[in-house]
């Protein structure tokens, strides 16, 4: 899938919108709605739509800075965004349900938080 195809056929989400929206030119920040068009991921739930799109687009991996840029809040996502994948990744690895992917959930879930809630 091409980027400019994912937006209408892809698993799309705020945050991950917000990636799309940065790398294709396409993000129109000083529009009346921008406090709710663009956001951060809040949960790992809204992480792995972020992750999923980067790994469709290989090329947006080393532009996420300009995410951060464009959108302080940002910031201590794209500095860990390394561990933030491979935690993802291992917590889409488990069945849902099971103990396994319960708890790599919490684990990734309150990594994200300290990190938006402390600016790490």
């Amino acid at each position: 899938m091409k980027p400019e195809q994912w937006i209408v056929n892809g698993e799309v989400g705020t945050s991950s919108k917000t990636i799309w929206a940065v790398m294709t030119g396409a993000v129109m920040k000083d529009s009346p709605n921008a406090w709710r068009d663009y956001d951060v991921p809040h949960d790992p739930d809204d992480l792995q739509r972020c992750v999923k799109l980067v790994f469709l687009v290989p090329e947006f991996k080393p532009r996420l800075p300009e995410v951060a840029e464009m959108f302080p809040k940002w910031k201590p996502l794209i500095r860990e965004w390394d561990r933030l994948e491979k935690m993802c990744w291992e917590w889409l690895g488990y069945d849902y349900g099971t103990t396994e992917h319960k708890e790599l959930y919490r684990k990734l879930y309150d990594f994200m938080q300290e990190l938006q809630n402390n600016g790490k």
